[in-house]
């Protein structure tokens, strides 16, 4: 019997053969005077061919077996006798048993090749929508759930667990289902040096285990590994292809793992040297500062007259301030990004913050102007306090680096119906156009060749938090002028906000 047809197929092509001859010889039987024998053998090819298509050649061959004895004993004279009386009546039973046997053969071929057919689009569908679940751009654990979920679902394996090699064994990557147990671990998991195997069965009996070793280009990436029941029979072929696929696709997300931890690992250092080196920059002129004015405070302390003294002093505090601006800006830093960076929005008057940020650099505040506009009420902003004065300070300090000695910096308020824009303008070189993005980007090259320090980048990430833009522009009387807005916040005829608050 053909091995592609189950004995149920088989079964019931006999039956259908059977009551075929049946109903065709009952009905033939009363016409049988008045047909020939050569009709009567077409007529019999019938039931042979339905049992054909439905159980196949096998089937086939027991109808063609059948239909001759019904024909020679039922249709051939002599009747109900195997006695073939006349030369031509041997004739048409050779003929019929040839012709019949040559289109059941035909038909078996027709129906073998169009159920191959089926599978191979079957398979091949499959294959497809297994694929299709590997494709894209997964992270390698949530590949990893992927190929496992697809497995369990797909073949209905009660269990499903990928093993990854670890330091010293095979370690759980992914699963789905249910665990597998400690025994069928030791099963499935092959010793050192030992070829998985793909089937094999628990100690029980109740179960069947499957292991496939997942390899790309040769190399070995994993063990999969799988239970379900002992009557459970998986498409091993559909399995392996699939398998297969998805060690190409963990490969991938492996290597994407690897190429990314480089990356990242060369950014913290790329990072790490560019903060050294803006650091010690920075910390420099300050330190340097603080030494020689302490130094002159103990060398020659008894002959400075009080007034050098208090120079000295003051020479102290302005670098102490400034280098405590470098630790503020460096706890920015960090906190942009940490990722943790939000502000506190509260209804805050504008001149209360640009005092602030004038005061946090208070050695240079005689160089800068305000530029108040020609404004009744007082403005209120909504605004982080403590974020947009320092937004103030680090701009400002970047206008004195650049602003020749003595040249002022100017400060102005532009409100409208419902925003207000602060502008900080200095009388330095300006920003050239092509490097108006990269000054606000941390450690970069300032447009004298100089680093630009921390300021504008953490200026340009506390106005962005507040979903605002800091822009730079020329200055109409040279220069460079940094521009941000805030939104304003109304103020009724009473002078109280419209929430009823009293301004603060």
């Amino acid at each position: 019997m053909s091995s592609r047809y189950q004995w149920p197929e088989q079964k019931k092509g006999i039956s259908l053969t059977v009551v075929s001859f049946l109903v065709v010889s009952s009905v033939m039987f009363i016409f049988r005077d008045q047909i020939s024998v050569a009709t009567t053998a077409l007529v019999l090819v019938m039931p042979v061919i339905f049992g054909t298509v439905i159980g196949g050649f096998s089937v086939g061959l027991t109808g063609i077996v059948l239909g001759f004895l019904i024909y020679d004993f039922i249709f051939i004279p002599p009747y109900y006798t195997l006695t073939v009386g006349r030369t031509q009546n041997w004739i048409a039973l050779g003929v019929y048993a040839v012709v019949v046997i040559l289109v059941s053969r035909v038909v078996s071929n027709l129906k073998d090749t169009r159920t191959l057919a089926l599978q191979r689009e079957k398979y091949t569908r499959q294959l497809f929508e297994l694929s299709q679940l590997l494709i894209g751009d997964k992270e390698l654990n949530e590949l990893l759930k992927t190929v496992t979920e697809t497995v369990q679902t797909t073949f209905q394996f009660d269990a499903v667990v990928l093993l990854l090699p670890g330091t010293e064994k095979l370690e759980i990557g992914a699963s789905a289902g249910r665990l597998l147990n400690s025994k069928e671990m030791r099963l499935l998991i092959p010793d050192q040096g030992v070829p998985a195997t793909l089937h094999r069965t628990s100690d029980d009996g109740r179960q069947t285990l499957f292991s496939l070793a997942l390899t790309a280009g040769g190399k070995p990436l994993g063990l999969l590994a799988m239970s379900g029941p002992k009557t459970l029979s998986p498409d091993i072929q559909l399995l392996s292809t699939f398998a297969n696929h998805a060690a190409l696709a963990i490969e991938q997300a492996q290597l994407k793992r690897q190429v990314n931890h480089t990356k990242l690992l060369e950014e913290t250092d790329r990072w790490r040297k560019a903060l050294l080196g803006s650091v010690s920059h920075d910390l420099r002129t300050p330190l340097a500062s603080i030494k020689a004015a302490a130094s002159g405070l103990s060398d020659a302390k008894e002959t400075l007259d009080a007034l050098q003294k208090q120079e000295l002093l003051d020479t102290i505090s302005t670098q102490t301030d400034h280098l405590t601006r470098l630790v503020v800006n460096l706890l920015d830093m960090t906190r942009i990004e940490a990722g943790v960076l939000s502000p506190n929005k509260i209804a805050v008057e504008i001149t209360e913050l640009i005092e602030e940020g004038i005061a946090a650099i208070r050695d240079s505040s005689a160089q800068i102007q305000i530029a108040q506009p020609d404004c009744a009420r007082e403005l209120f902003v909504s605004a982080d306090h403590v974020l947009i004065s320092q937004v103030i300070a680090n701009l400002l300090e970047n206008a004195l680096r650049y602003s020749p000695k003595n040249e002022p910096i100017t400060i102005s308020i532009e409100p409208s119906d419902t925003e207000l824009i602060v502008s900080v303008t200095d009388h330095g070189p300006g920003v050239p156009p092509e490097l108006r993005e990269q000054i606000f980007e941390m450690f970069k090259k300032d447009p004298n060749g100089g680093r630009a320090g921390l300021g504008l980048a953490i200026a340009k990430a506390f106005v962005t938090a507040h979903g605002e833009q800091l822009e730079v522009s020329d200055s109409p009387s040279g220069g460079a002028c940094f521009r941000f807005s805030l939104p304003l916040v109304p103020i009724d005829g009473n002078g109280y906000l419209d929430d009823q608050t009293t301004p603060n």
